[in-house]
């Protein structure tokens, strides 16, 4: 079956280099832009616009001939599935799975894009109409997502895009328009598409420089505002914030929102070993980021105070910390003001989506220790690390659950209120410390919440049962057996601006997510004397029955509960949010955990002196040791050469290269070698020194950490996240500029770049002699095409006087005939070559020869002609 081409092949060229090759050029921009501001797409724009390449430049290829648009999809949609199925049968766990299939999706969908524009730019008159209009849409989403606004900021978001919407459809009808059998064909394209970016740069120019007082008044109105907007807008509100790197971080506030948006990204993997009094049930913790103890009532915002009296949150930062090094602060613990039913718990935090830079653990922790991440899964996890807590025996996170059923679970809740109903109250508490968090603002609103509070326990003495009551009566039901309270992320505004949105949340809406639940629980418990604060970090939720012990944290699970005081017990988690339904019959889908940890048997930390990429060795400068689990510290700065052949190097980003390794830097380097733990050791009287002289040398190495010393200056008051700011537009520019007219240059070459090639093989045979000739020829506009070898060597030879004929008579028998040349003959025709090509440079101008060379049609004909 024949199918016949919809174009030439010189209009398919045409096509890749006018509409293709800008395409593909803006879509990379457009896909760095999605990528700032979509974490899903995991700062993957190169991968995605090679997605894209392929889509549209096999489309423009595929549908040179006259297929079908409908049969062919169908066609791609079973690839697709087959992939998909495929897919399924190379993933290993659920978790992988889920990973993979959100990675596939994404391929799916942008490599069909590209194939549904490169159908619709070969077959589609008005397709590019559509296109730009689709392009538009995504420019505005992506600009009105920029916090602040500057007439830069306007050019950079609007110009390119409004550029190529001008430029492709100028060049759709030049290309449905084109004579390709004109003469001068090349030069007409030249002349058209240069004439046309000349015209459209210089009426942008006139049109910038025309409104730039506009653009700047924009802009001055904006500044007037934008702070204000910032602190009070109340279109939607995260428990999270996405930081510059597409990692999250704990927000530091907590307004009170109309809306809550959230994701199903999986932030972190965790490890907990907490038990029930049985020793083998699991008990989940919530894992704490921070604690808001200060509330703004102009802007009705909980954030973090670090002047709080008896501040016992440990900070840390894990990024700063060397590999298997521990950073331990007892203050915490003393801080905690609790000494009663508490434990040491340990934990395994992994981390996916969650910040370098952040720590979060149950409270109330007070040590970390950065562990690697087995090498299997470091494309899942980019760094881990281990924490200790000084937890309560009578915290749970099943607190916010229904325990009806589980005999266990409903003893462990009556048994923790009767412990708690032992408690004498706060006789002996430091004042300061009960008028801090007892403070709470003044006001009409606020008294209403004192009297709702003062009516809740009205027949309750203890701490515990007021904290019952105000967490059954957010559970209770109205007349009408309906819940009196619900959960939704989109409780709305009061009517009236300015209004107390506690107060309408207590009073009228009695909607709203877990901010609402626990600042309205935070400031009744405070009007009834109780010290409480609230908590954030993410809620755990059991849902691994197959790997007990490990949680699975997604943004969704991002929360805020209260914790209250207690004399001698310390602060003791409450969670007064009703559940979420649509969370809880929705659960995401849990993974394999990431297991099989070696024991270290050295570790050494310090200061690349040199790196030897050829023996692959590191001289590093060591500062301190980790041998047999005990820390040695030295101030001599000792030596030692390690042997990195076979080293993971990991960043705070995840793997990365040996050839990261560099001069100067920060590393910790760990050792599984068995054989290190073998050495004369006295625990008296050995130091790092003597320990370092030991080891045999070049220490065999298995994991390396780069610990990137950062300094980070203090935000300026006004200072807000704007995504033009992470990025230097003007060296992205510049660098995308360069690489295109590289590109360009490289393609305008090309054809002279292939005929230097054949003219440097010439000197091999004849054979190669033979394809320098015809190459030359046919770029210099004599293809032989359907003439025989010796028709076409004497019309050859009649133009350019030359004697090509004996050349092609002594190739045709050494390729052809049983009876091989004599060398003589081989000779003779060999000395042909340097002749002819003199006698076409003779015939044909110099002038004429370059613009023959940059005519990219030629090589096309010849390579697909087969000569």
């Amino acid at each position: 079956m024949h199918i016949e081409r919809a174009h030439s092949w010189k209009k398919l060229g045409v096509q890749c280099l006018l509409l293709a090759l800008p395409t593909i050029f803006f879509a990379f921009m457009v896909l760095l832009k999605l990528n700032a501001n979509y974490v899903i797409l995991q700062n993957q724009w190169i991968y995605q616009g090679v997605y894209f390449s392929l889509g549209i430049l096999l489309s423009l290829i595929f549908y040179s001939w006259r297929f079908r648009f409908i049969s062919t999809a169908l066609v791609l949609a079973l690839c697709y599935y087959l992939g998909y199925q495929l897919l399924k049968q190379v993933a290993v766990g659920e978790f992988d799975m889920f990973f993979f299939s959100v990675q596939y999706l994404i391929f799916v969908f942008i490599f069909s894009i590209g194939w549904l524009v490169g159908f619709g730019f070969s077959r589609w008159r008005f397709f590019t109409v559509v296109w730009v209009l689709f392009l538009l849409a995504i420019e505005i989403i992506i600009v009105s997502k920029i916090t602040t606004v500057t007439a830069g900021a306007i050019a950079l978001g609007f110009i390119p895009v409004l550029l190529y919407t001008f430029y492709i459809i100028y060049a759709s009808e030049l290309i449905r328009n084109l004579n390709e059998h004109q003469s001068s064909f090349r030069w007409y394209l030249t002349k058209r598409v240069s004439g046309f970016f000349g015209l459209i740069i210089v009426i942008f120019a006139i049109i910038f420089y025309t409104f730039r007082k506009d653009f700047t008044a924009i802009e001055n109105a904006w500044k007037k505002v934008e702070s204000h907007y910032n602190d009070e807008k109340s279109n939607s509100q995260r428990m999270t914030k996405v930081n510059r790197d597409g990692t999250l971080s704990n927000t530091g506030k907590m307004p009170l929102s109309g809306s809550l948006s959230k994701t199903k990204q999986l932030v972190f993997v965790a490890h907990l070993n907490n038990f029930f009094a049985d020793g083998t049930t699991q008990n989940p913790l919530y894992f704490t980021a921070d604690y808001y103890t200060r509330f703004d009532s102009t802007t009705q915002t909980f954030a973090t105070d670090t002047t709080r009296p008896y501040n016992d949150l440990f900070n840390p930062d894990p990024s700063q910390i060397s590999l298997f090094f521990t950073k331990t602060d007892s203050t915490a613990i003393k801080n905690s003001l609790a000494t009663v039913n508490r434990k040491v718990v340990e934990a395994d935090v992994y981390k996916v989506a969650l910040s370098p830079h952040d720590y979060l653990a149950p409270s109330t922790a007070f040590s970390v220790q950065p562990i690697p991440v087995p090498y299997e899964y470091a494309s899942q996890y980019t760094a881990a690390y281990h924490a200790k807590m000084w937890v309560s025996n009578l915290n749970s996170a099943y607190f916010v659950y229904n325990p009806a059923g589980n005999t266990m679970l409903e003893d462990f809740q009556k048994a923790r209120y009767d412990v708690l109903r032992r408690d004498t109250g706060y006789n002996g508490i430091d004042s300061n410390f009960l008028a801090y968090y007892t403070r709470m603002p003044q006001g009409k609103s606020y008294q209403q919440i004192r009297d709702l509070a003062d009516t809740i326990t009205s027949s309750d003495t203890t701490t515990i049962d007021k904290m019952l009551a105000i967490r059954d009566y957010f559970l209770s039901k109205d007349e009408f057996g309906q819940p009196l309270f619900q959960y939704t992320d989109n409780p709305g505004e009061p009517g009236l601006p300015g209004a107390n949105k506690l107060d309408y949340f207590l009073f009228t809406n009695r909607k709203g997510y877990c901010a609402y639940y626990a600042g309205a629980t935070l400031f009744m418990l405070r009007a009834l004397h109780i010290p409480s604060r609230i908590a954030t970090g993410f809620l755990t939720v059991d849902r691994s029955s197959k790997n007990p012990g490990w949680y699975w944290f997604y943004e969704d699970q991002a929360h805020a509960w209260v914790q209250v005081f207690f004399k001698d017990y310390g602060w003791i988690d409450f969670d007064t949010t009703i559940p979420d339904v649509n969370t809880q019959q929705a659960p995401q889908p849990d993974g394999t955990p990431p297991l099989g940890s070696q024991k270290v048997a050295f570790v050494g930390d310090g200061t690349i002196l040199k790196v030897d990429t050829i023996k692959k060795q590191v001289l590093l400068s060591i500062s301190k040791i980790l041998y047999k689990d005990k820390s040695f510290q030295t101030n001599q700065s000792p030596d030692i050469r390690l042997g990195v052949a076979f080293a993971k190097v990991f960043a705070d980003t995840g793997t990365v290269k040996l050839t990261a390794l560099e001069q100067g830097m920060h590393i910790t380097a760990a050792s599984y070698d068995e054989k290190l733990a073998h050495l004369g050791f006295q625990k008296a009287a050995d130091t790092a020194v003597n320990i370092l002289s030991r080891l045999p040398q070049p220490v065999s190495i298995d994991e390396i950490k780069i610990i990137k010393e950062e300094k980070t200056p203090p935000p300026s008051k006004d200072a807000v996240r704007s995504y033009l700011h992470g990025f230097n537009w003007l060296t992205i520019l510049i660098t995308l500029a360069t690489i295109a007219i590289v590109l360009m240059i490289l393609i305008i070459l090309l054809p002279w770049l292939i005929w230097r090639f054949f003219n440097f093989r010439a000197r091999k045979n004849l054979h190669y002699k033979q394809r320098a000739i015809l190459y030359l020829l046919n770029q210099m506009g004599y293809p032989r095409d359907f003439h025989s070898p010796e028709d076409f060597a004497q019309q050859i030879d009649k133009r350019f006087g030359t004697n090509l004929s004996l050349f092609t008579k002594v190739y045709q028998k050494e390729k052809y005939s049983h009876t091989a040349p004599s060398q003589q003959e081989i000779d003779q025709a060999a000395a042909t070559y340097k002749p002819f090509i003199k006698a076409v440079k003779a015939h044909i101008p110099w002038k004429k020869r370059v613009v023959l060379f940059l005519n990219f049609y030629h090589p096309l004909h010849f390579f697909i002609k087969n000569h």
